[in-house]
């Protein structure tokens, strides 16, 4: 690595958690993160570059692309050939509530909206929350051709009402049982028997095009999620909490793109490219065109060697010559069930960034890998904190395991520590963002000890 002036990668720690918080509550889906991270990027210099453009014709910086609104891969070229690859991969989605494409029904006088449950999702969590309406709409534009607008009602206008403890007795001594299909269901209002019954059509697309100053007739079709009003917020006696939706995993897609924000101008003439991958559909298994399943990530990187006048030989090449450091936010110890947390594995909150292990290979760090996040740790002045689960319990998984197999590129799993993970409120601790985005600025930018860890 060669810099034409000494590079600091620190930054407040104060002004990254407060970064973070404005990510979040711009993002209440995974297509409105993207379109947050693609601003971001596009406001230092990135140019977006459709999947269906010519690779060769670009010129050396910074770009992205996109796919299916919800997943977003960034990049910088290099100068000369490229050599390898530093990814940092992370997922854009969160465990949620999404209406069906039928949604609307009538029940002993009120409106309700027919959900699916997305994910692994705490159903209890979304239980007498105010919930709003995101996602996204495809349109059709005055010319006649169809084009995908996100959507995001300002007010929230639904909620799931948990039934009356006179009603359910025993709710304390058995635990609150909730069936998905009967239980789930949010009401939008009281039916009127004097109206005409609304159909899902007119209903939704009113919904849409009132928040996109549309005619209902340019609204084609819909996707929406529902998600918690409340914004993200600090607090603590010392404000050294967060309390926020979908910390897992905008979280790390926030330290990943801080990371590529404050390296991306860094003089490096060694072909190693820095990538960042934020996918979707990692809670319900990354299978999808454009999940981390995908042949989206490996098409990029393949195009981008040859695309600098490499071949198919020098693609693998440069694959034998990278690193993954896969980003999914993990669990800190919880103070009121600590007999579910591995004795000597227990992240504390604000203890900074968990690499994370499983010999089953739920998670993808290996001896090397984990070896070189230690040094970097110690470059960065950043103590690191180890997670492994219970061996009596079932271990979760991550986008590693997964981008490792594709690609055979030696990866590392690690996130940050925190609470209520799957909640629709989470936990974690306010100084973790900024340690996690300088040590992965410091894992795109090193260029020691990487031959150990391969």
């Amino acid at each position: 690595m060669t810099t034409a002036s000494p590079v600091t990668f620190e930054q407040d720690s104060n002004q990254t958690c407060a970064d973070l918080l404005r990510f979040i509550d711009a993002s209440p889906t995974p297509y409105h993160a993207v379109a947050e991270s693609a601003a971001r990027l596009a406001a230092i210099g990135f140019a977006h570059v459709s999947l269906a453009t010519d690779f060769a014709a670009l010129s050396p910086g910074g770009y992205f692309a996109t796919a299916s609104d919800g997943t977003i891969v960034a990049f910088v070229r290099p100068r000369r050939a490229v050599t390898g690859f530093r990814i940092i991969g992370a997922h854009t989605d969160s465990p949620n509530l999404r209406l069906k494409p039928r949604a609307l029904y009538e029940k002993v006088g009120y409106l309700q909206l027919g959900v699916e449950v997305y994910g692994g999702v705490l159903l209890n969590s979304w239980l007498d929350r105010d919930l709003r309406l995101a996602g996204r709409a495809v349109v059709r534009d005055d010319d006649g051709r169809l084009k995908s607008r996100l959507v995001s009602l300002a007010e929230p206008i639904v909620r799931v009402p948990q039934l009356a403890i006179h009603l359910d007795r025993d709710v304390h001594e058995k635990g609150l049982t909730l069936n998905r299909q009967e239980h789930m269901v949010p009401i939008l209002g009281l039916a009127d028997a004097k109206k005409p019954k609304a159909t899902d059509s007119q209903l939704i697309q009113e919904l849409c095009a009132q928040q996109l100053g549309l005619s209902p007739k340019q609204i084609v079709s819909w996707e929406l999620h529902l998600h918690d009003s409340t914004p993200s917020v600090r607090a603590g006696l010392s404000k050294e909490l967060v309390f926020a939706p979908r910390l897992d995993n905008l979280g790390m897609c926030h330290a990943a793109l801080s990371a590529l924000l404050r390296t991306h101008a860094v003089d490096d003439d060694s072909g190693v490219v820095s990538v960042v991958a934020l996918f979707d559909h990692e809670e319900v298994g990354s299978s999808s065109d454009h999940g981390a399943q995908s042949a989206l990530l490996p098409q990029v990187l393949e195009r981008l060697v040859l695309s600098t006048g490499g071949t198919r030989e020098t693609y693998h090449q440069a694959l034998a010559r990278s690193l993954c450091a896969s980003t999914d936010m993990s669990h800190a110890v919880h103070p009121n069930y600590v007999d579910r947390h591995e004795a000597n594995h227990r992240p504390l909150l604000n203890g900074g960034p968990v690499i994370k292990y499983n010999s089953q290979q739920r998670y993808a760090t290996s001896l090397p890998t984990a070896a070189l996040m230690m040094a970097l740790g110690q470059k960065a002045g950043i103590e690191l904190q180890q997670y492994v689960h219970r061996t009596d319990l079932p271990c979760g998984s991550t986008i590693g395991p997964i981008v490792s197999t594709l690609l055979g590129i030696p990866t590392v799993d690690l996130g940050n520590p925190m609470l209520s993970m799957h909640s629709a409120r989470e936990l974690c601790g306010a100084a973790d963002p900024e340690l996690m985005s300088r040590l992965l600025a410091h894992f795109l930018v090193s260029r020691e000890l990487v031959d150990a860890a391969r």
